[in-house]
């Protein structure tokens, strides 16, 4: 199971990422928050050569550092640029001096690109004054209300306690009444609205792991509205973005905690592989499953597309999305995939020892190329299903005409008639099996069997199985013509429960 990266505040969640790349990646995730942003614009509107000094008040984990941050990118705020001072980098005397003179620093460029708007300065951790001596602090306020005169600097200070505020507004009017802006003093900040923090969450999660889902952490949006739940329970001081992520990571700990215990019940991975060939099977798959030029991600079933199927249903009596969550991630994990419908002809028709599957097939018309092993184990090695079982990517991109689209033209019917004599005319799918597990065998890397029953789990029988150094591979093949999207829910589902019930036997069976 891949391990959920989720930081908890601004400085690990910068760091998560390439300098060069930060910004660009915090805003696909980071909530704009209109009152907040209206109340700096006007202040900075106002400004004119002149600075001032706001202090932004919030309790800890709210998302002050990350707000301000999200300052720099808003086009639509009218300040210039965006500086962070580090207030611990400039009081090693115990002076208030050094931090006014790194302050100082940028009033020269400021005045000079005046017409770009003022010069935003934050303030980074100094949210009270309480180690500085009486006199020191007065001798700032007037150094730098005298700055502020002739210097369009708009000056954030973020804090986090209300009484520290007013004891520092306190310091600063026994010497001047204009640093700040007036009745506009305190921007008070609450952070993001607690119904988004889902949305943000879910957003941050794939922006941070690279596009990973919920889903590939063994989560659900059921566990994110559970801890959503939990969270609301909280006392009011507690209730910001910061905990609420903190009891998600907590909630996949236990989950990922379960899902280990599982697979030590198990003596070896197992995967299952599901396959459609009719004609528009490419196009009706991608809607199921995860296309990625990621092997372990390629093909992965996509969780709340299958949800979508299991509420208001039958089905809701035996699936929830913890169970799913486990049949498509947790003890199994599952693909959804295509085997190109001339590729499986190919290799019907090249292997295929039954007489009346023979007949069927020369009845057809099929190409005299197709009938050739080696056209055979050419075509297949080019399929999501070889490629995949020797941890190679699927090009990117449905192929949408020429050659491809004429040789699925061609198998199509082929394939149309093969699907009738399996369902209506006494024929089995025992005998396509067996041909393509030979033809995956005869290419030479992958050994394939069909047909036989799986070392462990007791009665399932794949239609191919497949063992590799450190998993197990089962192909369940569904030979419909059926196009709609609900027939590929409902035939994997199907095969799921069928696999769940076995496992969950095993797991829940005593040791010998």
């Amino acid at each position: 199971m891949a391990e959920l990266i989720l930081p908890t505040s601004f400085e690990e969640m910068r760091n998560a990422f390439e300098a060069s790349k930060a910004d660009q990646k915090l805003m696909e995730f980071i909530e704009p928050l209109d009152e907040v942003e209206t109340e700096i614009n006007e202040i900075a509107s106002e400004l004119g050569k002149a600075g001032k000094v706001v202090f932004l008040l919030g309790n800890p984990g709210t998302g002050k550092s990350t707000f301000i941050q999200s300052l720099s990118w808003r086009p639509h705020i009218k300040i210039r640029c965006l500086k962070e001072i580090n207030a611990n980098e400039y009081n090693t005397t115990g002076s208030m001096r050094e931090l006014y003179n790194a302050i100082s620093l940028t009033t020269q460029e400021a005045s000079r690109k005046i017409d770009g708007g003022p010069t935003c300065i934050v303030i980074n951790y100094l949210e009270n004054l309480e180690n500085f001596e009486k006199a020191d602090i007065k001798a700032f306020y007037r150094d730098l209300n005298g700055l502020l005169r002739t210097s369009p600097l708009f000056i954030i200070w973020p804090v986090t306690s209300e009484e520290d505020v007013s004891q520092m507004m306190e310091y600063a009017r026994t010497v001047s009444s204009t640093i700040f802006p007036r009745n506009k003093e305190i921007i008070r900040f609450n952070g993001p609205h607690e119904e988004k923090f889902i949305d943000i969450t879910k957003r941050s999660i794939a922006v941070i792991n690279d596009g990973m889902e919920l889903s590939d952490f063994s989560l659900t949006d059921k566990d994110l509205e559970e801890t959503f739940c939990e969270f609301k329970k909280l006392p009011k001081i507690q209730k910001n973005i910061r905990e609420y992520l903190e009891m998600v990571k907590e909630r996949w700990r236990k989950v990922s905690g379960h899902q280990a215990k599982i697979r030590a019940e198990i003596p070896k991975s197992t995967e299952v592989w599901f396959l459609f060939s009719y004609r528009d099977a490419e196009s009706i798959v991608g809607q199921f499953a995860r296309k990625s030029q990621r092997i372990e991600d390629s093909w992965s079933a996509i969780h709340d597309k299958f949800y979508e199927y299991i509420p208001n249903s039958q089905r809701s009596a035996k699936w929830d999305a913890k169970r799913l969550q486990l049949a498509l991630y947790g003890a199994i994990k599952t693909r959804i995939m295509f085997l190109p419908t001339n590729a499986l002809i190919s290799c019907i028709s090249a292997y295929s020892t039954n007489p009346q599957l023979n007949t069927l097939i020369n009845n057809n018309n099929v190409p005299a190329n197709w009938k050739d092993k080696k056209e055979a184990k050419r075509s297949l090695s080019n399929t999501p299903l070889y490629k995949q079982l020797i941890n190679e990517p699927y090009p990117a991109g449905k192929r949408k005409g020429g050659p491809a689209a004429s040789a699925l033209d061609t198998a199509s019917p082929i394939f149309a008639a093969i699907v009738q004599w399996i369902s209506g005319q006494g024929g089995s799918d025992v005998e396509i099996n067996r041909s393509v597990a030979e033809a995956i065998s005869d290419i030479g890397q992958v050994k394939a069997v069909s047909n036989q029953a799986h070392p462990w789990i007791k009665n399932i029988i794949p239609d191919i199985f497949i063992e590799l150094p450190h998993k197990q591979i089962c192909i369940e093949f569904h030979f419909t013509n059926r196009d709609a999207p609900g027939v590929i829910a409902d035939y994997v589902l199907g095969k799921l429960d069928v696999y769940m019930d076995q496992l969950e036997m095993l797991i829940k069976s005593p040791k010998a």
